[in-house]
């Protein structure tokens, strides 16, 4: 059966805009479920072999979620996807439980000590179990060095990664931004020769970078002081670098921008380069 010209250009159109949706789509992400909850793995188009290869995982901050991330629709400065292709790295983007019971599948938190945040704290949901037994299977699956494992949150998911880091050390080394070790401890024995970066802004009200009650946000406090979080690691063995970002608040993007202005590079860049992953 032959086809007019025009028709022909129509399906050539339709086939062409089909391709382009179909790799944005997939563009090496998938989604996998376990223990009931969603994560979205980024895999680049190259990477090392097996046993050699690095994993990022990526916490949401309260009421978001891994789908909003790896969408770029909210916390898109922690989306690494690009930092992922170009540097060979796989990412992984967890999603918490339920933050309240309006909105319980879109909306999510962790329960990261000390009050934070939502139904999982009130619930005492066992997140650093689950994140923990997450890395296991995502180790397994795709080849991962344990040695080459990092972490990162925003916020709650800040507080998340410090607590995993200080309750078991499932990283070598992590970033926590906008959030602190957020509950009272004496040590921190999962810390002990790893590394941390706390990234804060100089003008959050939400999360206070000297602790106490915010003024802004849902959640607000009281929270410990990122002072508090480095006397911590600190004494428990891991090194501490804090870098408070001038004119910044608590949102990603404002965090983001700002990093570009002042040291030239995103929040992506600036948190592959601390991990080593940077070509």
């Amino acid at each position: 059966m032959s086809t007019t010209p025009s028709l022909r250009t129509l399906l050539l159109c339709l086939l062409a805009w089909c391709g382009q949706a179909c790799m944005a789509q997939g563009a090496g992400s998938s989604v996998l479920s376990f223990n009931s909850r969603d994560i979205i793995v980024h895999l680049p188009p190259q990477m090392p072999a097996p046993g050699a290869r690095a994993l990022v995982i990526v916490l949401h901050g309260g009421g978001g979620s891994a789908q909003r991330i790896a969408g770029r629709q909210s916390e898109s400065g922690m989306n690494l996807d690009a930092q992922s292709d170009k540097n060979g790295f796989v990412v992984a983007y967890l999603n918490g439980s339920s933050a309240m019971r309006i909105m319980a599948d879109r909306s999510f938190a962790w329960n990261a000590g000390g009050g934070c945040c939502g139904q999982p704290a009130k619930n005492n949901i066992d997140d650093v179990g689950y994140i923990s037994a997450a890395v296991n299977m995502l180790v397994q699956k795709y080849g991962i060095n344990r040695e080459r494992v990092f972490g990162m949150g925003h916020s709650n998911g800040a507080m998340m990664t410090q607590r995993l880091v200080c309750d078991v050390g499932p990283y070598t080394a992590a970033v926590a931004i906008s959030g602190p070790l957020n509950y009272q401890t004496a040590s921190c024995p999962g810390a002990r020769g790893k590394r941390m970066l706390a990234i804060h802004g100089a003008n959050d009200d939400n999360v206070p970078l000297a602790g106490g009650m915010g003024t802004k946000g849902p959640a607000r406090g009281p929270y410990q002081s990122q002072e508090y979080a480095r006397r911590v690691f600190t004494a428990s063995g891991a090194a501490y670098t804090l870098d408070v970002i001038p004119g910044a608040a608590h949102a990603i993007d404002g965090i983001d921008e700002a990093l570009q202005k002042t040291q030239g590079m995103s929040l992506a860049e600036k948190i592959t380069r601390f991990f080593g992953l940077a070509s």
